[in-house]
C-alpha cells in the first residue's frame, strides 16, 4: 500500500493493527464494570482477566490483604466478586440459599464425574444429594468405625516399623494409603490393602487426580475467553482432570457395580456401604420412578448407573485427597508444637485410657477436635470455593446480579488477622472461645456443606488416637515453622512434609 508515495506499507499491517485494536476493545469491554461501582480490585488482562489459572486462587490472599473483604475479580469478560465479609457470606450460605444454590459453571470437568454431586445444580443436586446423605447417618458412621480401626492398626504398625529413621518418613505415603483403603472399605466394601503396598493402582491414580494435566492453564486460559469452546475441549481431552485417570476409576466402579448385581438378594441387604446405598437407589434407563423417562444419563427418582458411577469416582478420590491432606498437614504441626502433641497424647490417655476409639467416645476429646479445627483453618485442603446467583439480588448495598459467581477466599478468610488473633500460629486453645462459625469454611456452610464431613473427621479423629498412643511425630533439622504450598487445585505443601517417627515408649 502506498501512502502518498513515501511510505509502502503491506496492506496486512494495518490489517492486523486494526484487529489488535478489536480485540484490546472486545476483551476490556466489561473492565469498567467495578470501577464505576466503586469496588477496588486488581487490574485485569485483555480477553483473559484475571483468572489466569490456577495460580489466580493462591493469589487471593494477597489481593484481601490489598483490596478488604468486597473486591473485583475478572474471568474472561465476566466479572464475579470476591467476598470475605461475613455477613455477606451468611446470607449467601443460608439466608438466600435458595438463590446462591449452585456452585460456578465448571466446564472442563468430563463426564460422568460431573454427575458427581460436587458439580450437580439444581433438582439434580438436590435429587442426588437426598440419596446420598443416609450413607452418613449416626448408625451408618458407628458400623464403619471398626474398619476405620482395623486400617489405623496398620497404620500404627506402618509407623512402628519406621521409628527411628535417619532420612525420615514422608507423611503424605503414609496416610495417604490408610485414607484410600478406609474409602475402599467403607464407601466401597474392598480390601485394596494400599498401606503395604503405596504404589497400588488407587493410590497411584488417585495422586495423580489432583495434580493439574499438561497444558490445564492455557486451556483455562481459552475457556475463559471463548466459553462456547469448554465442550470440544472436554471431548479431545483437555479439561480440569486427566481422562486416563478419571477413566480408570470409570471403569473400577463399573466393574463393582457389575460383580455386585449378580449378588443375591440376601448378600444386597447385607451390604450397608456407600456403593451399596446408590445402587439401592439406581433405575432402570428406560424408566424412572413414577413411570418418568431416564435417559441413563439422569434420572427422576433414583440413579442411573452413569450417576453412580460419578459419584463413586468423587468419592473415591475426594475421600482419599481432603482427609490425607488434613492429617499430614495435622502431623506438621504436632511435630513443630510438641507441646500440643503432649497435651493431646494426655487428653487421651486420660478419657479413653486403651479403650478402643469409637463414634460416641471420640466426641469427648475436646482438644483433640480442636487439634484438627485449627489444623483445618490454617491448612484448608479446599482453600477456595464459589456459588453462582440464579437471579440478581442485592446484599447490604451490594448488586449481585443473576450468573454471577461470588468466590469465598477460605484460606485468606481464616488467615484473617480480624477475625484470629496472630493468625499463622498453631493455637488450637483458640477454639475453646465462641467465634462467628462463618469464619470457619473449611467444609464450606449451609445446605450444601460438605457431605462427608463426619465421615472425615471421624476417619481422622480415629487415626490420630491410635498413632500418638504409640508413636510421636518429631521434626527433621530442615522441618520448618511455617508451610508454604504449591500451586494446584488443592492446598498442597511446596515440599514434601518429612518427619522423624520415635516411641511414645
Amino acid at each position: 500500500m502506498d501512502m502518498l508515495g513515501i511510505l509502502d506499507v503491506p496492506l496486512y499491517v494495518p490489517l492486523a493493527v486494526a484487529a489488535a485494536l478489536f480485540l484490546y476493545i472486545y476483551g476490556t469491554r466489561n473492565h469498567t464494570y467495578f470501577k464505576t461501582q466503586g469496588i477496588p480490585g486488581p487490574p485485569p488482562y485483555p480477553l483473559i482477566g484475571n483468572i489466569t489459572g490456577i495460580r489466580f486462587f493462591h493469589a487471593l490472599t494477597t489481593w484481601k490483604q490489598q483490596f478488604g473483604n468486597v473486591f473485583g475479580v475478572f474471568q474472561g469478560a465476566a466479572p464475579c466478586f470476591v467476598i470475605s465479609d461475613l455477613d455477606i457470606l451468611k446470607e449467601v450460605f443460608v439466608k438466600s440459599f435458595s438463590v446462591f444454590e449452585n456452585r460456578k459453571k465448571m466446564p472442563l470437568v468430563p463426564y460422568p464425574l460431573n454427575l458427581g454431586v460436587f458439580f450437580l445444580e439444581g433438582a439434580p443436586w438436590k435429587r442426588v444429594r437426598r440419596i446420598i446423605t443416609p450413607t452418613f447417618s449416626s448408625g451408618k458412621l458407628r458400623r464403619m468405625c471398626n474398619a476405620i480401626n482395623d486400617c489405623a492398626g496398620t497404620l500404627t504398625r506402618n509407623f512402628s516399623k519406621v521409628i527411628g529413621k535417619q532420612d525420615g518418613v514422608n507423611m503424605k505415603e503414609y496416610f495417604g494409603a490408610f485414607t484410600m483403603d478406609v474409602i475402599s472399605r467403607t464407601a466401597f466394601g474392598i480390601k485394596v490393602d494400599s498401606q503395604n503396598d503405596f504404589n497400588n493402582p488407587f493410590v497411584d491414580h488417585a495422586k495423580q487426580m489432583f495434580q493439574p494435566p499438561k497444558f490445564i492453564e492455557p486451556m483455562i486460559l481459552l475457556n475463559n475467553m471463548l466459553p462456547a469452546l469448554a465442550a470440544l475441549l472436554t471431548k479431545l481431552g483437555l479439561g480440569l482432570f486427566s481422562q486416563s485417570i478419571t477413566s480408570f476409576f470409570d471403569e473400577a466402579i463399573m466393574e463393582m457395580i457389575k460383580q455386585r448385581q449378580n449378588d443375591s438378594k440376601e448378600k444386597r441387604e447385607q451390604r450397608t456401604d456407600f456403593l451399596q446405598l446408590l445402587m439401592d437407589a439406581e433405575i432402570g434407563e428406560a424408566e424412572g420412578e413414577n413411570g418418568h423417562v431416564a435417559n441413563g444419563k439422569h434420572s427422576v427418582g433414583g440413579l442411573s448407573t452413569d450417576e453412580i458411577v460419578g459419584q463413586g469416582t468423587l468419592f473415591f478420590n475426594a475421600g482419599y485427597e481432603t482427609t490425607a491432606s488434613t492429617l499430614n498437614f495435622a502431623s506438621h504441626h504436632l511435630a513443630t508444637n510438641p507441646d500440643v502433641q503432649e497435651e493431646a497424647y494426655t487428653e487421651m490417655k486420660e478419657i479413653l485410657g486403651d479403650e478402643e476409639p469409637n463414634f460416641d467416645n471420640i466426641g469427648k476429646l475436646k482438644y483433640l477436635d480442636n487439634i484438627i479445627t485449627e489444623t483445618l483453618r490454617i491448612c484448608p485442603p479446599v482453600f477456595v470455593i464459589h456459588r453462582r446467583a440464579s437471579e440478581t439480588i442485592q446484599i447490604k448495598g451490594l448488586t449481585i446480579h443473576q450468573g454471577q459467581t461470588v468466590i469465598i477466599p477460605v484460606l485468606a478468610l481464616q488467615r484473617d488477622p480480624q477475625l484470629f488473633k496472630d493468625p499463622n500460629s498453631f493455637k488450637p486453645e483458640r477454639h475453646d472461645e465462641k467465634s462467628n462459625p462463618l469464619s470457619f469454611l473449611a467444609f464450606g456452610y449451609g445446605p450444601r456443606i460438605c457431605i462427608g464431613m463426619r465421615l472425615a473427621l471421624v476417619e481422622t479423629k480415629i487415626a490420630l488416637v491410635h498413632v500418638l498412643r504409640r508413636v510421636k511425630f518429631e521434626r527433621m533439622p530442615n522441618t520448618k515453622d511455617e508451610l508454604t504450598f504449591k500451586q494446584s487445585v488443592i492446598l498442597t505443601p511446596a515440599e514434601d512434609i518429612v518427619l522423624k517417627i520415635s516411641p511414645r515408649f
